[in-house]
């Protein structure tokens, strides 16, 4: 990333995604310019979509974001620190990772295995919110 710092206004794309061994994966894609949510379930393929987004949840997508932290997500895993910030999984190892785009184009990822966010259930549930359906591992 450059010296530019990038603020929750400038995202235009994340991308989500969970994997567990004999688990499958689940992908959401939100496209804040497109205004579409695309979901991807490789457990259920019959569960896989595309939605548009209406503009009340575009902004509130927008407005819920920075209670999420995203942003400080690949700052932390990248140093090494991001699993002090966060907490373990119950059940079982999952792989996680998130990528932002920027609208000058500049890409943020954050990533991690079993360690997830101090936030990641504020993120998640937004997910859920937007895509109406779960954003769980089963």
């Amino acid at each position: 990333m450059s010296e530019k710092k990038h603020d929750y206004n400038d995202i235009v794309f994340i991308e989500t995604e969970l994997s567990g061994y004999r688990r499958g994966s689940l992908k959401a894609a939100i496209d804040l310019v497109a205004g579409r949510i695309a979901w991807n379930d490789t457990h259920m393929w019959n569960n896989d979509f595309v939605r548009a987004l209406s503009p009340e949840m575009i902004e509130h997508i927008k407005k819920s974001l920075p209670g999420t932290e995203l942003l400080s997500w690949a700052t932390d895993y990248a140093k090494g620190i991001g699993h002090l910030m966060g907490s373990m999984t119950g059940s079982f190892p999952q792989d996680w990772s998130v990528e932002i785009r920027f609208s000058d184009g500049e890409t943020l990822k954050a990533c991690g295995v079993s360690n997830f966010p101090k936030m990641w259930g504020t993120y998640r549930r937004l997910i859920e919110e937007v895509a109406k359906t779960a954003f769980r591992l089963r």
